[in-house]
């Protein structure tokens, strides 16, 4: 392979490299916010409970019926978040590997760009 290949080549991986990295902080943003959402809806169920204690009677049908509401909210809205941080970790690590993977190949095309350069320099002209 010509050096000017070879070079395309690595050029070719360091942008892809590039790209990777840029979607695997794209999803570590976006796990930050899956986990400043579950706080946010940690609290926002606190709220509401606090809410219905101030408003009914502990023990009364009522209060039990609003209680067990936003424990079914709360218990659905966490269970999304847990589905979309699984989801999120797992095209993490795929990323993760790509980004090891192109790394490699990049780093075996950049050696033998240079090995290419030495052995010219070594047994072309450049030695005379």
């Amino acid at each position: 392979m010509s050096y000017a290949g070879i070079q395309a080549t690595v050029n070719f991986y360091t942008l892809r490299e590039a790209d990777l990295t840029n979607e695997l902080t794209e999803i570590m943003t976006s796990i930050t916010q899956a986990s400043s959402e579950t706080m946010d809806i940690v609290e926002s169920t606190n709220e509401s409970k606090a809410d219905v204690r101030n408003t009914y009677e502990s023990g009364t049908s009522e209060y039990e019926a609003q209680m067990e509401q936003i424990n079914d909210d709360y218990d659905i809205k966490l269970a999304q978040i847990t589905d979309w941080e699984k989801e999120l970790e797992a095209k993490k690590q795929v990323l993760e590997t790509e980004i090891q993977a192109t790394t490699s190949y990049k780093e075996s095309f950049k050696s033998a760009l240079k090995q290419n350069i030495q052995k010219d320099y070594k047994y072309g002209d450049g030695g005379k």
